[in-house]
């Protein structure tokens, strides 16, 4: 296996003995200038096949461990599930779990109301939730709220049905509520990148939910209420997006629900070259 590119100290990119390209992990795989042949595949501790490169931003922002549980999660979901999976599943699940962490540590705690029709719907894939809601809290020694099984299923949903390549209005969607966020904010953003490749997944993600839900509810009014406060720019964006969604797909977004756009927006125009939009 040959490394061509390195990621950090213990990721790189590689091709195989097949000239397909690869994330691998190893300690200190990263080390050696580039490129160079391992010659003890013992080295290697994972890999991943069919990665989007608009991706692997994320192997330097998401610890090493994260990775593994998300791994490991996906290799018990294959055990049960009749279906291919997108080959991005890992990475949108530990940004999932990461992120899952930040607010749980934050005490943003976010109630799921489909829980239940996903339990009817997607038997086998709140199956799944629940294996990794508790294997996320046994190897990381907390306890995300039960409801975090149902996220965790619609991300797998969420993989079987772009893998199946379902035929639906969400890339429009998203491509015109990214239009939104770039001529409100006068930013460019890289299709291609990470960032925008992160901010489609959150988009897809809620918008399942809509699909088999009214919406999403939580426990996070005053959040909301201090957000809006905050950063008043991307609260009048968000509003804006609401108004397009209402016309589009007849979706009349929750308060909840606009405090979820207003801090992936934040996320994504944070880490597009723009400075912030809280007043002065």
């Amino acid at each position: 296996m040959e490394v061509i590119k390195k990621i950090n100290n213990n990721v790189a990119i590689c091709i195989d003995g097949n000239g397909k390209e690869l994330i691998a992990f190893g300690k200190g795989i990263g080390f050696p200038e580039t490129p160079y042949e391992i010659q003890d595949m013992g080295r290697i501790s994972r890999t991943f096949y069919g990665v989007d490169a608009g991706y692997f931003d994320l192997l330097n922002e998401i610890p090493e461990d994260i990775f593994e549980i998300s791994a490991k999660i996906v290799e018990y979901a294959k055990t049960i599930l009749c279906a291919e999976l997108n080959g991005n599943i890992v990475f949108t699940l530990a940004d999932h779990i990461h992120f899952a962490m930040i607010r749980y540590q934050k005490k943003m705690f976010v109630n799921m109301p489909i829980m239940y029709d996903i339990q009817h719907l997607y038997p086998k894939e709140m199956q799944i939730g629940e294996h990794a809601l508790q294997y996320i809290n046994d190897c990381k020694k907390i306890r995300l709220a039960k409801e975090e099984a149902a996220s965790i299923a619609m991300h797998f949903i969420n993989a079987e049905s772009v893998t199946r390549k379902a035929k639906d209005s969400s890339h429009e969607l998203i491509e015109d509520v990214t239009a939104i966020i770039e001529d409100f904010f006068q930013i460019t953003i890289d299709r291609n990148g990470f960032n925008n490749s992160r901010f489609v997944s959150h988009m897809q993600y809620l918008l399942q939910r809509q699909k088999i839900d009214q919406g999403l509810l939580s426990g996070n009014v005053r959040l909301f209420t201090t957000m809006k406060d905050e950063y008043p720019k991307t609260y009048n964006c968000v509003l804006q997006i609401k108004d397009y969604l209402k016309r589009e797909i007849d979706w009349d977004s929750s308060d909840e629900e606009l405090l979820y756009f207003m801090l992936h927006i934040n996320r994504l125009c944070s880490r597009e070259n723009w400075e912030g939009n809280k007043e002065e």
